[in-house]
């Protein structure tokens, strides 16, 4: 299974050039107050969300790839890290 987020914060399950919208997988997930822990809750609760989406696509219906605005696939990362390439004397 591969996921990907898309549109408006939406959740995709992506099989070859077609994917199916599992979004309502995103209900296992706990509810959070404040203060909101570090990270993506989604990928803390990784296994829950992929079992819940498995059930879900086998009754969505499939949408084509092309078009799809698709999102970075971590909601809310806990860091960025960057590699410094904008000079050569970073890459040496």
């Amino acid at each position: 299974m591969r996921l990907c987020r898309y549109g408006e914060a939406k959740l995709g399950l992506v099989n070859g050039s077609e994917m199916r919208d599992v979004t309502q997988a995103l209900d296992v997930l706990p509810a959070y107050r404040y203060p909101l822990p570090i990270g993506d809750p989604m990928i803390s609760n990784l296994d829950k969300v992929l079992a819940r989406a498995g059930e879900i696509a086998r009754d969505a219906t499939a949408i084509g790839l092309e078009g799809l605005r698709f999102l970075s696939p971590v909601a809310n990362p806990s860091k960025v890290i960057g590699a410094p390439v904008n000079y050569q004397r970073h890459l040496d």
